[in-house]
């Protein structure tokens, strides 16, 4: 896969010339539905898993060769990453997102299915190739080779209900692609829900959005809500909230940054310090929460040491080896693989401490029972660098709410 990650707008001053939606205004919330990108293949949940195993690391490739290129520009290296955008910069490849919005564009509105980033910043969608005078143009490159060009324009956009009612339309700066590059893996565009200009949460102002994630095999459609969210969102919420509040690096503001202060594998808090987790000011480092990433990708150094309070509490030995490409695996006791696939071997609780608040993880949020295979696995992996991103797997079954105004980031467990 192609590391290098480039954005470059065209015509930059035009593009802010032109017609700019609508700040988000009112009460009225959006309530819409996510499909996950494998749902309704008939597959099983280690399937589900392994294949969502494949995008998150073509997702740590990307993270960390952006997150070196800016540590990189700090120290003053004089290389050609150098001449990288120092913002605004997209580092999922497009194909490797994981869940799937339904929208509407145009008059009459024309149905578009296109993928939820919170990681990046452009709306975006597959346009027939057209020429338009005094527009703006646009190149977006993505870090697999991924990349859409087009013209940068206003449209109306139209957001459904879960239940298929219509909820709002409102005109949106978007790129309609003429000439795009790459998988887009069920999907026709992207909507990026990041913190910069071109996001539609800075474009809609909206104030608050939270997801709440089922899991993979489950059937269910998992929800988005955005808009100013007055009412509360935790009718669905089965436990207490816990909020931490949200961070921002000068270098990558699209991101939503947290600190993380540790990490508890059973009983034991990790002998880990608090700076394995820091944001650095050069932009190295961090924590990224993420809805578009599967695994959880932690540091080598952290990952190391949360593997071997794991092997030293269930006293498993490691599954083929413990080979990198199928995840950290632990061969699962005859005993248990010939007993019914309902049966789990007792695995130690994890708890990821925030500022002010402690995830609790359930179970199945930190561990795959593959017992075809007879394989226990942890849904952890190698960020390739010394930042870390919380992904989705581990969100499942909460609703997250990002709250704009305050700078915080709550969460529950819930009946999504």
């Amino acid at each position: 896969m192609e590391q290098r990650l480039v954005v470059l707008v065209l015509a930059i001053a035009s593009l802010y010339a032109c017609p700019a939606a609508p700040a988000f205004v009112g009460d009225d919330d959006v309530r819409v539905a996510l499909k996950h990108v494998d749902a309704g293949k008939q597959l099983s949940r280690p399937e589900l898993i392994r294949r969502a195993m494949q995008r998150s690391k073509a997702r740590a490739v990307a993270l960390s060769a952006v997150r070196n290129r800016a540590s990189a520009r700090f120290s003053g290296k004089n290389n050609e990453q150098q001449q990288t955008p120092p913002t605004g910069v997209p580092v999922r490849p497009s194909g490797d997102l994981e869940y799937v919005v339904d929208l509407a564009i145009g008059t009459p509105p024309q149905p578009v299915s296109v993928l939820l980033d919170t990681g990046s910043d452009l709306i975006w969608t597959q346009c027939a190739p057209c020429e338009r005078p005094d527009t703006c143009t646009y190149r977006y490159n993505y870090g697999d080779g991924t990349m859409t060009m087009g013209v940068y324009a206003t449209e109306r956009f139209t957001f459904t209900s879960s239940d298929g009612d219509r909820l709002m339309t409102v005109p949106l700066g978007f790129g309609c692609g003429s000439m795009n590059v790459g998988s887009l893996n069920n999907g026709s565009g992207i909507v990026g829900f990041g913190r910069n200009p071109l996001s539609l949460v800075s474009q809609l102002s909206i104030r608050r959005f939270s997801y709440c994630l089922t899991s993979y095999a489950s059937g269910r459609k998992s929800t988005l809500l955005f808009g100013s969210l007055s009412g509360g969102v935790y009718g669905d919420a089965t436990g207490p909230v816990q909020t931490t509040p949200l961070l921002q690096s000068l270098h990558y503001p699209t991101f939503y940054y947290v600190h993380l202060t540790g990490l508890s594998v059973g009983a034991r808090r990790l002998r880990i310090p608090e700076s394995a987790f820091a944001l650095r000011p050069d932009g190295s480092g961090g924590v990224i929460v993420d809805s578009g990433t599967a695994l959880t990708l932690l540091p080598g150094a952290v990952l190391t040491e949360v593997v071997r309070a794991f092997r030293q509490q269930l006293r498993l030995p490691f599954a083929n080896g413990g080979n990198p490409e199928d995840g950290v695996c632990f061969l699962v006791p005859a005993a248990w693989r010939r007993s019914s696939t309902t049966s789990q071997v007792p695995v130690p609780r994890m708890v990821f401490h925030f500022q002010g608040a402690d995830l609790d993880l359930p179970r199945r949020n930190y561990v795959l029972d593959d017992h075809r295979r007879g394989r226990l696995c942890l849904l952890l992996a190698d960020s390739g660098d010394d930042g870390s991103t919380i992904g989705n797997l581990m969100q499942q079954d909460m609703r997250v709410l990002y709250d704009l105004e305050a700078e915080t980031l709550s969460f529950a467990p819930a009946q999504c």
